[in-house]
């Protein structure tokens, strides 16, 4: 049934390439897809995920494997499935990642799946991205009209008043090692700005409010002397300090201003917005990551991360930083409709913190964010989730008025299935399991794209 996981038996195999992180060997399409419970009628549209799954089935490092997007399809309480790599030189040459970078448009694309003034990209942050449609076909890498001449983020945010996408890209190569763009709501990229930094740091993701964005200069940094001693360029220095970087959004280079916080890594943010002269942001906060180097994504408990509240005076240029709770998460997500804005509520995945490698853990966690109030989704036992994708019942339904949806894994059975949960019922059962007719690896990030 296309499962490469049964073959890779080994004990010597990396972490990423086990159980179900491994790939699986086909492209599939399948109609009709087994229900348990009933699909809300509301739930009308694709929900698309996006992952790493090298065709080869081996890869160097869980970041390396050519992206495979995983459509779900949901009409009329009626669900089907299909399943299609994203067909770019990475993939189409074989290539490794250090052969890639010699070539934009040679990108994995496998981190994330947005959709943007009518066009769905496949995002990974050291290449262009690429176009696809939603029968999960392949057009071509995307430079928006020639205008992106370097890398895109795999975590643009789009603005939900204006229609605006606004992303950034990091540079180990040479300086500028940050540039920020801004794109427009009918798809064209208006503003491209360099950023000064003073080294080259891997930076994930970021966030924006109704005025400005907010970039994350955080002490995983390019350095050669690492790869000497760890075999790899890249490694936490949290001798290299740590700061935030708020800029208008049409702002550029010489209008950020800089504020500094304890050093930590982010690789998630919930969200960010502003309130009386400050900026609040919640993220997904870890002591330190990759101590060891690039490959070791997870070292124990302080490199799992916790909900955080930063809140930027940008008055006095204080950051004001509390750990709003205790327990390990990440892949936080938010109602897409309040990105930038105030948000009352987020959602995310328990990590595992008492094991050896990365390991998704069996809840869902509804949070309410300004006071830190967790609401706890039990997926059962030896069931691991995946990123939790919040869908509105309408486009003007409340916040927390709606579903939240992720592919999840029956260890047991070794089955994947879709699991809908009422946002307003999150502690009980989910109100529809839809069955996969493949095993779907974990994967990175993904979203719901609702009829027009």
């Amino acid at each position: 049934m296309g499962d490469i996981a049964g073959k890779n038996t080994k004990k010597d195999l990396l972490w990423h390439l086990q159980g179900n992180w491994a790939p699986v060997d086909k492209e599939i399409s399948e109609l009709n897809l087994e229900i348990k419970g009933e699909i809300p009628k509301d739930l009308n549209g694709l929900f698309l995920r996006n992952g790493m799954n090298p065709k080869s089935g081996h890869s160097d490092h869980w970041f390396f494997g050519n992206g495979m997007l995983h459509g779900l399809y949901l009409e009329n309480g009626k669900a089907s499935y299909k399943n299609r790599y994203v067909v770019t030189p990475y993939l189409e040459k074989d290539l490794d990642v250090i052969s890639s970078f010699g070539d934009l448009t040679a990108s994995p694309a496998n981190t994330h799946i947005v959709e943007h003034a009518g066009k769905v990209l496949a995002l990974e942050e050291a290449h262009l991205p690429w176009e696809v449609d939603k029968d999960l076909n392949t057009i071509g890498a995307y430079d928006f009209a020639g205008k992106l001449k370097g890398a895109m983020t795999a975590h643009p945010k789009i603005c939900p008043e204006t229609g605006e996408m606004f992303f950034f890209s990091y540079s180990m190569m040479g300086e500028p090692f940050l540039n920020y763009y801004r794109v427009d709501d009918t798809g064209q990229l208006i503003q491209s700005e360099p950023i000064e930094i003073p080294r080259p740091v891997m930076m994930h993701d970021w966030s924006i409010t109704r005025n400005h964005v907010i970039f994350m200069d955080l002490p995983i940094v390019s350095d050669m002397d690492l790869a000497v001693t760890t075999g790899s360029p890249f490694g936490f220095k949290p001798e290299c300090g740590a700061r935030l970087g708020v800029m208008p959004r049409d702002g550029g280079n010489k209008d950020i201003k800089w504020f500094e916080i304890d050093p930590c890594y982010v690789f998630h943010s919930f969200n960010s917005f502003e309130e009386d002269e400050k900026i609040i942001l919640y993220v997904s906060r870890q002591q330190e990551a990759m101590v060891g180097g690039f490959q070791d994504i997870y070292g124990g408990e302080s490199t799992v991360a916790r909900l955080w509240r930063w809140t930027i005076d940008l008055k006095t240029g204080h950051v004001k930083e509390e750990q709003m709770d205790d327990g390990a998460c990440d892949f936080p997500r938010i109602d897409d409709r309040r990105v930038g804005l105030k948000s009352s509520f987020g959602y995310s995945l328990q990590i595992e913190t008492d094991v050896e490698s990365l390991t998704f853990g069996n809840h869902f966690y509804k949070y309410q964010l300004e006071t830190g109030l967790r609401i706890d989704h039990d997926l059962g036992n030896n069931i691991a989730g995946g990123e939790p994708v919040f869908a509105p019942c309408s486009d003007v339904s409340e916040e927390d008025e709606g579903w939240v949806m992720s592919f999840v894994h029956e260890r047991d059975t070794r089955k994947s299935k879709l699991v809908i949960i009422d946002s307003r019922d999150f502690e009980s059962q989910p109100v529809a399991e839809v069955y996969l007719p493949q095993r779907i690896p974990y994967g990175a990030h993904g979203s719901w794209m609702p009829n027009k």
